[in-house]
């Protein structure tokens, strides 16, 4: 049973660390420019295309939307 409390440990740090770099890719390539930065390239195209198709579908992409965000919420909380 510990080991799962290693992995889930390990795994929740592994996702803040993910977070964050996802937050840094965005920050950047707003002040800088994506074609200007090579390891963050494309992140912000990427989460304002993801936001996109959660907005075309509707009502569906709404709910879907919402349980990324319980997930993430649960995660952070837990």
């Amino acid at each position: 049973m510990k080991g799962f409390d290693v992995i889930k440990g390990f795994a929740k740090e592994l996702m803040e660390i993910l977070v964050l770099f996802v937050g840094l890719g965005v920050l950047a390539g707003v002040i800088f420019g994506e074609a200007n930065i090579s390891f963050f390239a494309g992140i912000t195209s990427n989460i304002i295309e993801l936001l996109n198709q959660f907005g075309s579908n509707g009502l569906v992409g709404f709910i879907a939307l919402l349980l990324v965000v319980s997930v993430f919420k649960r995660g952070a909380t837990a």
